[in-house]
Formats: structure tokens, C-alpha cells, sequence
């Protein structure tokens, strides 16, 4: 029974929002800033990896067109040599 209330005294808790100043009545501008440096931080990192996934799906398009391209050549090259030895 000691243990559980020990360990119920040390559940961690959620954070407290700050309270405005009671002198002026503003809250903490600080919070403010640090909220807004770390959305802008977020949305560096999404537009950053958005980019990559747009640069990626281009590269991974234009391999599998340069494939169907070369596969096109081999298929042609192979028909050519099959005339070549029907001629001999």
C-alpha cells in the first residue's frame, strides 16, 4: 500500500499553460515566439521533404521511361538479328 501511493505521488503530469501577468494581464510573449519559431520549423521541414518526394517520384519516372526505352531497342536490335540470320 505504500508503494502505490509513492508511486502515484510521482506520476508525471501534463504541462501548465502559463498564466497571464498579473500586473499587465499579457501572457508570456516568450511561449509565443517559441511556438511560432517551432511551427515555422515544421513547416521548413515539410516543405523540405515534400520537395524530395516530388524530386524523387521524377527521377523514379524518368528510370522507368529510360527502361521501357531501352527494352524498346533490345526487342528491335533482337528482331534485326533474327532477319539477319534468316537471310543466311
Amino acid at each position: 500500500m505504500i508503494a502505490a501511493s509513492i508511486t502515484a505521488a510521482r506520476t508525471p503530469r501534463a504541462p501548465q499553460a502559463k498564466a497571464a501577468d498579473p500586473a499587465t494581464g499579457a501572457a508570456d510573449s516568450t511561449a509565443d515566439e517559441q511556438t511560432q519559431s517551432q511551427q515555422h520549423a515544421l513547416a521548413v521541414q515539410r516543405q523540405a521533404f515534400d520537395f524530395e518526394m516530388e524530386e524523387r517520384s521524377e527521377v523514379e519516372r524518368e528510370r522507368q521511361a529510360l527502361e521501357q526505352l531501352m527494352l524498346a531497342q533490345l526487342k528491335d536490335e533482337d528482331e534485326i538479328v533474327k532477319k539477319w540470320i534468316a537471310m543466311i
